[in-house]
Parts: C-alpha cells; sequence; structure tokens
C-alpha cells in the first residue's frame, strides 16, 4: 500500500478519534494513539517518526490522566464525596451499556447526585456536586479535544517532514 493512501486512512481514523473526543462513548485519544503507531508500523518511522511518535504518545498519556483527574477534580469542587464519585461512573457505565453515549452521561450525573442525596439528605447540595462533576467533564472534554488536535499536528509535522 502506498504511503499515500496509508496517511490518508490513519488521518481519517485519527478524525474518528477527534469526533469521539466530543461524543462520549466512542474512542477518542487512543484511536489517535493507536493510528500514528500504525501508521509507524505501516509506513516507517523515518528520521523524526520516532521521536514524534514519543511525543504523540506523551501528549496522549496526559489526555488520559486529564480524562480521570478533571472530571474527578470538578466532582469534588462541586463538593461531591468519593463514594458519589464512584456512583457516578457505575450508573455512568451502566447507562453507556443500556442506552449508549447519552445514557452514560446521564448515568453519570445522576449516579453523582443520587449518591450524595443518599449520603446527605440535602438536594441542593446533591444538585452543587452532580453540576460539578457535569463541568469537570465537560473540561475534560475540552482538554481531550486540544491534546487531541496537538497529538494530529504533530503526526502531520511526521508525514509531511518524511
Amino acid at each position: 500500500m502506498s504511503e499515500i493512501v496509508i496517511a490518508i486512512i490513519v488521518g481519517l481514523v485519527m478524525l474518528i478519534g477527534l469526533i469521539g473526543a466530543i461524543i462520549p462513548g466512542l474512542p477518542d485519544i487512543v484511536l489517535i494513539w493507536g493510528a500514528s503507531l500504525g501508521y509507524g508500523l505501516l509506513a516507517g518511522w523515518g528520521e523524526r517518526g520516532i521521536w514524534l511518535f514519543a511525543l504523540i504518545t506523551l501528549i496522549g498519556l496526559a489526555g488520559l490522566f486529564a480524562e480521570v483527574w478533571v472530571s474527578g477534580t470538578g466532582a469534588k469542587i462541586g463538593g461531591a464525596s468519593i463514594r458519589a464519585i464512584f456512583g457516578g461512573l457505575a450508573l455512568g457505565l451502566a447507562g453507556f451499556i443500556f442506552s449508549g453515549p447519552i445514557g452514560g452521561v446521564i448515568g453519570l450525573l445522576l449516579g453523582t447526585f443520587l449518591s450524595e442525596y443518599i449520603r446527605l439528605q440535602d438536594a441542593n447540595k446533591a444538585a452543587q456536586a452532580m453540576f460539578g462533576m457535569g463541568l469537570g467533564c465537560g473540561a475534560s472534554l475540552g482538554i481531550k479535544l486540544l491534546l487531541g488536535m496537538g497529538m494530529i499536528a504533530l503526526w502531520l509535522v511526521w508525514v509531511f517532514s518524511g
């Protein structure tokens, strides 16, 4: 397969990964990273490829860390307990399994709210924790989108620098 065809296919896969940074439940940064690995294996690493791939890997790891940390931090700022965060994650996973990405988001927020409400018996504080979780997830989404674009930019440098 020619290097141009490989680059086009990899670029399309990376765009799907970038869309995944916006739509919950779709693969995102991991898909972008995997596509760049595939490019290196299929098209060759070239002179700068291994170094650019190392940077892409570091950015990808930062994105995975940010996804978990920023969402949890948003919930903590909103007053959520660790139990509420895990309750939100559990219901978010169940919602995703049964209803797809939208069910995952609803489950995450509902799980955070219910866990805090059961703990505190205060709907206002539970809503505040849920809002914090939502803000954290939104911030995480933005960070992953920017990092994904950075990964793709480095890959483009790799492709066009030969």
